[in-house]
Order: C-alpha cells, then sequence, then structure tokens
C-alpha cells in the first residue's frame, strides 16, 4: 500500500492507493495541453462571420478555464509533486484562490519545493530547468513566463473576470456583445447631448453582459437586488492568451513526468520564439473594459424579508 501525504493550502490529506505512483502518472500524462490552443485556432477563424459572438465566447470560457488549469498545477507541483492526482481531486476554489494570493504578495507557504518565498519566477526556473538553452535565451524564457504566469494570476483573481466566468458556464447566464461609452455636455440637465457632440472613449464589439448579486443591506445577504454588469475583451488576446496557456500548461506537465520518474528526453517542452510573444494576451486595448451603471436601490427604499417570512410565503400560497 502507498500513500503520501500533502497540504492543500492548509487542509491536511493522506492520499493512499496500491499503485499510487502509477496512478499519479497516468493522471498527469493524461493532461491534454493542446485542448486550449485547438479552442483558439478553432475559433479565431470565425470572429468574422454571423457566429461571431459565439466563437468569442467560447474563447472567453476556455481563458478562465484554462487559468484555473494552470494555476492548480502549478499550486499541486508546490504543495504535492509527487500525488499531483490526490491534489487535484482534493482542492477547493477558495484554497486555490488563497494560494495563487500567498504566491502573488509572496507570503510563506507549504511547500515541497526548495527556495523561499515561492514566487511565479521561481516556479518558472523549476519548471523549465531541462530546456538545455543557451544561458540567454534561457534566462528570458524563464524571466518571460513567470510574469507571464503573475499576470494570468491577477486575471484568475479578478473579481469581475470571475463573476464574468460564472455567469457563462452556468447555464449561459450572459449576453454576448461588448459596449461603447461616449460623453457630451447637456444642454439641458437629463437630456443627453447630440450625437455629433459625444466623444467616445473606448469599447468593444465583444465582451458580455450579465447580473450579479447585490446586497441591499451590507449586513444582509437574504435582500439583494440583481445588478447589471458589462465587460469589454478583445478575443484576439484571448486566442493569444490560450496558445501561451496550452504551452505553460505543457511544459509543467513536462515538468512533473520528469519530477515522477520519467526521462527528460521523453517529455516535450514548448516556448515562444521571441520575448515579445509573452506580451500578446494584453496588446490589444479596449479604452473601457468594464461598467456598471444600473438603477439606485438603497435600504431604505426597501422593507426587508426575514427567513420565516419567505417560508410561510409558500404555505400561504399552498393555502389558497
Amino acid at each position: 500500500m502507498e500513500v503520501i501525504t500533502f497540504l492543500v493550502d492548509e487542509t491536511p490529506y493522506a492520499c493512499w492507493d496500491w499503485h499510487l505512483h502509477r496512478k499519479n502518472l497516468d493522471f498527469i500524462e493524461g493532461i491534454d495541453a493542446e485542448y486550449f490552443r485547438y479552442v483558439a485556432e478553432s475559433n479565431i477563424e470565425h470572429l468574422k462571420g454571423d457566429d461571431k459572438h459565439r466563437a468569442a465566447l467560447a474563447l472567453r470560457l476556455a481563458y478562465s478555464q484554462g487559468l484555473e488549469a494552470l494555476l492548480a498545477l502549478l499550486c499541486a507541483l508546490v504543495q504535492s509533486p509527487q500525488c499531483v492526482v490526490g491534489w487535484m481531486i482534493a482542492y477547493k476554489n477558495n484554497e486555490l484562490r488563497t494560494l495563487v494570493q500567498k504566491i502573488g504578495r509572496q507570503e510563506k507557504i507549504h511547500s515541497r519545493l526548495k527556495g523561499s518565498p515561492v514566487t511565479w519566477d521561481l516556479l518558472s526556473k523549476y519548471v523549465h530547468s531541462h530546456l538545455g538553452y543557451e544561458e540567454q535565451k534561457l534566462a528570458w524564457i524563464e524571466r518571460g513566463f513567470g510574469q507571464l504566469w503573475n499576470r494570468f494570476a491577477n486575471d484568475y483573481l479578478s473579481e469581475g473576470i470571475s463573476h464574468e466566468y460564472n455567469g457563462v458556464k452556468h447555464g449561459l447566464r450572459t449576453k454576448p456583445g461588448g459596449f461603447f461609452l461616449a460623453i457630451g455636455k447637456e444642454d439641458k440637465l437629463g437630456v443627453p447631448a447630440p450625437p455629433e457632440r459625444m466623444q467616445t472613449i473606448g469599447g468593444s464589439d465583444f465582451g458580455t453582459s450579465f447580473f450579479t448579486r447585490e446586497p441591499i443591506i451590507a449586513s444582509n445577504r437574504m435582500n439583494f437586488r440583481p445588478r447589471k454588469q458589462s465587460r469589454n475583451w478583445n478575443p484576439e488576446n484571448l486566442a493569444n492568451g490560450l496558445i501561451l496557456l496550452s504551452m505553460s500548461i505543457n511544459n509543467v506537465v513536462s515538468f512533473l513526468r520528469i519530477f515522477n520518474g520519467v526521462p527528460p528526453d521523453k517529455c516535450k517542452f514548448t516556448t515562444p520564439t521571441e520575448e515579445e510573444v509573452f506580451e500578446e494576451p494584453w496588446n490589444r486595448c479596449v479604452g473601457i473594459d468594464c461598467a456598471n451603471f444600473d438603477t439606485i436601490v438603497e435600504s431604505g427604499h426597501i422593507t426587508p424579508f426575514t427567513k420565516d417570512e419567505i417560508i410561510r410565503s409558500y404555505e400561504i400560497e399552498n393555502n389558497l
């Protein structure tokens, strides 16, 4: 019987099996990093046709999925490289977010790796330690992936991006299409300026609109209102991000295979040909990336319901 103990952030686990090492390798080798490249290449050509918003939404969905996959694998590498399968099926979203935050802030975390604090740059050095490139090229590859993973982590932790992703993946609770923002001086209060006097300050054809739950009373989440949120993004940025996510996941998987006994010459690493490629997911600016204009609802506008009153409303309705 094999056993490996590990922490998911601060939560302890012991993973047991008769063939744990073999199952761990089976899990690692089953991760298909090329999926994210495929999604990018399959949808980028449809961004000018009738299905352009569907193609853009597919890129948006895959991008957040890829962020979680990469960051979870990196955190598993930190805390449980000998039992990635156990760590990956045990972690919860809030634990992953906490670990990503700790790495970004260079806070102390429980790690199986040598080196403290654990940073994205340190992880890039580990992952790309088997490349065999000449010193100058290896330096910008390690630096580029470290900075890239830091930016990916910031996107993953963004509350607005997270709310949008939840809206897309849970029942398509989003309306596709971006927005443009323009300003102009009113001649009369409440009457918009004519179009020719409006100055556009940014926008995009691509994005989503969705609703989030906003408590009306800070200490009472039961009484809330739906608040409309809108986000803009460039789908070409997302496609380029998916290519780099595919490279990153491939390289992490290859390092984990080597760590678990696979000969380095059996493992493939992929890297950009130029350092500038690391900037591609953020090169195309949309000017205004989010907005949440909506009506005002304050605590004085409502009479809050209690839990008992809400339950009683069902009983009253059923007795009619």
